[in-house]
C-alpha cells in the first residue's frame, strides 16, 4: 500500500510539473502573439539584428495626402508627329473631332512642309495649322490661323510623340484618394550584402494590406508645394547594401483614409519601430485642431471665395460643401471640382532659427523681407524656406532660437469649385508640444 502511495504521489507531482510547463508556454506563446501586434513593445533590435537579412529601417518623415477631385483622367497620347501622314493620320482626326469639337476633318487633306515643322489639315473652307515650338517641345494649335492652345511633346526612341497638356476633364462623380508616403532611412548593419527588396515593404491597417504604389496621381501637384516636394524626391528601389551601407528616399502606399494610428510599416513579417511615427500623431493632433485665427490674427474667410488658413474641420467642412455645389449642375456640365489637402511631419530634430529678432518678432509680416532659409537642422539640412515673400507671415512664439527633439508639421492645401484658394501654413513644436514658430503663406488664383 505504502509503495502505491508512494507512486501516485510520484505520478500527481510529476504531472502537475508538465501541465504547469505547458500552460508556461501557451502563456508565452500568448505573449509573443501580442508583441507581434502591439507596435509599442517591440524596439529596434528585433528590425535591425535579430532577424537575417532585415535592414535597419527608420522612418524620417512621414506625409498624409488627400485629394478630392470629379477631374477623370483621359489618355494623354495624341499621336507621333512622325507618323502623320500616314498610320496615325486617324488618330490625329480623332483629336481634332472629339478634343477640338470641328466636325469637318473626316473629309480634310493632311499634309506636312518638307522641314518637318508644320502639319496642316485643310479643306476648300476651314484650316487647321499644328506647329512645332520651343526647340520641339510643345505643337501650337491655330484653327483657320489663329492661334489657339498648345499641346505637349516627348522623344521617346528618337520620334516626337504629342501628348495632351491637360490630361484630365470634368466627372459627374467625386473621387476620393488618400495616400501615406514614408521617407526613409535603411541600413545594412550586418557583415554580409543584403538584398532590400522593396516589395517586402508593405503598412497594415488592421486586416488590410497595402502595397507601395507610384506617386499621388494628381493634376495640380505643381500648385500644391508638398506634392511638388514629394515628385522631387529620390524613390526606394531594390538595392544591394554592402555592410554599414545606407539608402534614403521615399515610397508611397494608397490607403483609405488620412493618418491612423493603427497604420503598421511593415517590411516581410517585421514591424518597423513606430515611436516617430507615434509622437508624430500626436504633433499633427495639435497642429490640425489649432485655430490659426487666434496665432495669425486673420479671420477664416478672406472673402466668400478663399480661405485665409485651414485645419482639418475646416477642410471637412470644404469637402463636404464642394460634394454639394458639385449637385446643383447636371452631370453633362459639371464644373471642375479639386480640393487636396497634404500633411507631412518631419519629427524629432535639432533646429535653429535662423534671422535676427527682428525678422523673428513676435507676429512679423514678411512683405519686405528678403527670401531665405528660415530653419535648419543640425546637419544644416533647410527645413522651412520662404518661396515668396508676398503675402507670407511668420510669428514667433518664443524668445528660443534653438529647439532639440523638436517636430516640424507642414500643411499644404488647394482648391477650386466653390471658392479658389491656395494654403502653405508651417508649425514648428518643441518636445513638449507647444507650438513655437508659425508661418503662413497664401491668397486665391483664377483658373
Amino acid at each position: 500500500m505504502r509503495v502505491l502511495i508512494l507512486i501516485l504521489t510520484i505520478f500527481i507531482i510529476f504531472s502537475g510539473c508538465i501541465e504547469e510547463n505547458n500552460v508556461t508556454q501557451s502563456n508565452e506563446s500568448a505573449y509573443q502573439g501580442s508583441v507581434n501586434a502591439a507596435p509599442e513593445n517591440i524596439s529596434s533590435t528585433n528590425l535591425s539584428h535579430e532577424a537575417e537579412n532585415i535592414p535597419e529601417i527608420e522612418v524620417t518623415s512621414f506625409s498624409s495626402i488627400h485629394i478630392h477631385t470629379n477631374l477623370e483622367k483621359v489618355e494623354g497620347y495624341i499621336f507621333s508627329w512622325d507618323n502623320v501622314p500616314g498610320n496615325e493620320s486617324q488618330r490625329l482626326i480623332s483629336y481634332i473631332k472629339n478634343d477640338l469639337d470641328i466636325d469637318w476633318a473626316d473629309n480634310a487633306q493632311i499634309v506636312k512642309t518638307n522641314d518637318n515643322e508644320t502639319i496642316r489639315v485643310f479643306t476648300p473652307k476651314n484650316s487647321l495649322k499644328f506647329t512645332l515650338i520651343n526647340n520641339k517641345t510643345e505643337i501650337l494649335v491655330a484653327i483657320n490661323y489663329v492661334p489657339w492652345y498648345s499641346e505637349k511633346i516627348e522623344n521617346e526612341n528618337g520620334k516626337i510623340c504629342v501628348y495632351r497638356s491637360f490630361e484630365y476633364e470634368d466627372g459627374s462623380n467625386i473621387t476620393e484618394k488618400y495616400y501615406a508616403v514614408y521617407n526613409l532611412s535603411i541600413t545594412n548593419n550586418g557583415p554580409n550584402n543584403l538584398d532590400f527588396k522593396l516589395n517586402d515593404l508593405h503598412l497594415r491597417d488592421g486586416n488590410q494590406i497595402f502595397n507601395t504604389t507610384i506617386k499621388p496621381e494628381s493634376p495640380y501637384s505643381d500648385g500644391n508645394k508638398i506634392l511638388s516636394d514629394l515628385e522631387s524626391e529620390t524613390k526606394i528601389k531594390d538595392a544591394t547594401l554592402f555592410p554599414g551601407q545606407t539608402i534614403s528616399g521615399s515610397v508611397t502606399f494608397q490607403v483609405d483614409s488620412l493618418y491612423n494610428e493603427s497604420f503598421l510599416l511593415m517590411y516581410q513579417e517585421t514591424l518597423v519601430p513606430s515611436t516617430s511615427f507615434e509622437n508624430s500623431i500626436k504633433a499633427l493632433r495639435t497642429a490640425e485642431s489649432c485655430n490659426y485665427s487666434e496665432i495669425f490674427g486673420i479671420p477664416l474667410y478672406e472673402d466668400h471665395y478663399y480661405l485665409n488658413w485651414v485645419n482639418r474641420s475646416v477642410f471637412e467642412s470644404l469637402d463636404k460643401a464642394s460634394s454639394d455645389f458639385l449637385l446643383n449642375y447636371p452631370s453633362n456640365n459639371a464644373p471642375s471640382i479639386y480640393l487636396d489637402y497634404v500633411l507631412k511631419v518631419t519629427p524629432e530634430r535639432n533646429i535653429t532659427m535662423l534671422g535676427n529678432k527682428e525678422t523673428m518678432s513676435s507676429k512679423t509680416h514678411l512683405s519686405n523681407v528678403p527670401l531665405n532659409t528660415l530653419c535648419v537642422d543640425d546637419a544644416g539640412e533647410e527645413l522651412i524656406t520662404e518661396t515668396s515673400s508676398y503675402g507670407t507671415q511668420l510669428v514667433f512664439l518664443n524668445s528660443r532660437m534653438s529647439f532639440s527633439n523638436a517636430t516640424i508639421v507642414s500643411i499644404s492645401h488647394l482648391h477650386f469649385g466653390s471658392g479658389k484658394s491656395f494654403i502653405y501654413q508651417d508649425l514648428i513644436l518643441d518636445d513638449k508640444l507647444n507650438i513655437v514658430a508659425a508661418k503662413h503663406h497664401g491668397g486665391s488664383f483664377n483658373v
